[in-house]
C-alpha cells in the first residue's frame, strides 16, 4: 500500500506531496523519483514542492537513508521545498537531512497555509489564480 499522493497544487509551479502512515525507504525512494518524473515532464523551469509530513506517524529509521536517497539526483527545476507538520523530532530531522541531499532551500511551517503565505513572498512568478486549494485538503484516504 502507498502512504503518499503527489498532485499539482499550481499545475507546473508548485507540487504538492502528502506523506501518512509509517515510512518506508522503499516507498520515498519511488516517491522521489515520481517527483521527479512529474518535474521532468513540467513545462516550468522552477518548481517548488510543498510536502506535508502532518500525516506521518513513524518517521524513516536514519539506518534507512542511503536506500531511499542513494541514487536521487535533484532535478535542475526544484527549488524551495517547503516542510509541514513535522510533529516527530526525528521526522524533522529525517526531512532535514533529506532536503539537504535535495540541495533546495528548506523552509519548514505548521500548516500548509503557513506555506502557501511564504511562498507568496518569495515568488511572484507565481500565477495564484491557478491554484487547486482542494489539493492541500484532501483528507487521507480511510484505508490508510
Amino acid at each position: 500500500m502507498v502512504n503518499y499522493r503527489i498532485e499539482w497544487y499550481i499545475p507546473d509551479q508548485i507540487l504538492f506531496v502528502k506523506h501518512w502512515g509509517a515510512t518506508q525507504a522503499d516507498e520515498v525512494r519511488v516517491q522521489m523519483e515520481t517527483m521527479n518524473a512529474e518535474l521532468e515532464r513540467s513545462t516550468s523551469d522552477s518548481i517548488h514542492v510543498i510536502i506535508d509530513l502532518s500525516g506521518v506517524t513513524k518517521a524513516l529509521k536514519v539506518k534507512d537513508f542511503p536506500k531511499a536517497f542513494a541514487h536521487y539526483k535533484t532535478h535542475p527545476k526544484y527549488r524551495w521545498t517547503m516542510m509541514v507538520g513535522q510533529k516527530d523530532p526525528l521526522v524533522r530531522f529525517a526531512s532535514t537531512v533529506a532536503t539537504t541531499l535535495f540541495r533546495a532551500p528548506l523552509r519548514a511551517f505548521s500548516t500548509n497555509s503557513e506555506a502557501v503565505e511564504f511562498l507568496k513572498t518569495i515568488d511572484p512568478m507565481i500565477d495564484w489564480s491557478k491554484a487547486n486549494p482542494s489539493v492541500l485538503e484532501r483528507p487521507i484516504p480511510e484505508s490508510a
